[in-house]
């Protein structure tokens, strides 16, 4: 099951990628050899758009999936299982609202990113009017990936705050957990940046592609990367909680009647202590790690490919 579950996650992007760039070929603004700037600039909007709407397409089959693991997870370390059909239609909900908002976005900027870059005179040709038509899904796309980020991150750790009543070990395993999926959040959106640099073959960096990466830069700080440090900063508390709380646990032990009783929870404790002394796991830091790769692996990737395009 979920090695079909798998297939179609990325079946429907791949399908959309070949739609997109069979179109662009037949069009004309996919082709080789790139005869003038205005034709390269065209090549490098048509492949970029094309690349990262199917990748939001799969980003966010993907998120919404670890969404649904995660709050499977925490609803059943707080034995509230009959709530997932309840939390889930919320999600849904607000999934739709953000579709009507991204959808008026994504009629709205490809005619203002046409605009501020100056080839609104050239909508007549086909080259121009279908990137303009692709861009279409592209902006309702990407608008509604920053959506749903946004609203799941939050979601989550609103969710998360119901298990405070819970042990502290349960407490860290839910925080955990959130933090896994906020630095799978945080690798994807990375990973989207690092797919701009295709606008940029051959070509200037302009201000209006500037101003995007910055928005872009500014959004995935603000959404990823601050409430991961405030559950680093909240999962280090509840260790040092948890490590305080056990030793104290053992002095009382170690100063009890009945020995064989007291080595088992004691051993017990100490385990636990183990196990949660650091709010980072050794996987956390793996999915840190990766969050470094995609820029500068793209822009070694982005000077191969003007070195081809050149030579």
């Amino acid at each position: 099951m979920m090695k079909s579950q798998n297939i179609t996650l990325i079946l429907y992007p791949i399908a959309l990628l070949c739609v997109l760039i069979t179109v662009h070929i037949l069009v004309g603004t996919i082709s080789i050899p790139i005869p003038s700037v205005n034709a390269q600039r065209d090549f490098n909007t048509a492949l970029g758009i094309s690349l990262l709407t199917c990748y939001f397409l799969f980003a966010l089959r993907y998120i919404h999936r670890k969404v649904a693991q995660n709050l499977d997870k925490m609803l059943e370390m707080n034995r509230q299982y009959q709530s997932f059909y309840y939390h889930r239609s919320e999600i849904s909900r607000k999934f739709k609202q953000h579709l009507i908002w991204s959808t008026s976005i994504g009629f709205i900027m490809p005619i203002v990113y046409m605009v501020a870059e100056g080839v609104i005179t050239r909508i007549n040709e086909p080259e121009v009017f279908f990137i303009a038509v692709t861009a279409i899904p592209f902006w309702v796309l990407t608008s509604l990936f920053c959506l749903q980020i946004l609203t799941n991150s939050q979601y989550l750790r609103t969710l998360s705050k119901v298990v405070e009543r819970e042990s502290l070990s349960k407490q860290i395993s839910v925080l955990q957990n959130l933090l896994t999926f906020g630095l799978t959040t945080a690798f994807t959106s990375l990973f989207a940046m690092a797919i701009m640099p295709v606008f940029w073959i051959n070509q200037p960096v302009h201000v209006s592609d500037l101003t995007v990466i910055f928005i872009f830069g500014t959004s995935f700080s603000l959404i990823v990367l601050w409430p991961m440090l405030q559950l680093i900063r909240r999962l280090k508390s509840l260790s040092q909680q948890l490590i305080a709380a056990n030793e104290q646990e053992i002095t009382k032990l170690i100063q009890s009647a009945d020995s064989n009783k007291a080595s088992r929870k004691i051993e017990e404790l100490l385990n636990e202590m183990e196990r949660y002394k650091a709010p980072l796991t050794r996987g956390h830091a793996v999915y840190l790690n990766f969050c470094f790769l995609p820029l500068p692996f793209s822009w070694l990737l982005l000077s191969v490919v003007e070195f081809s395009f050149t030579y």
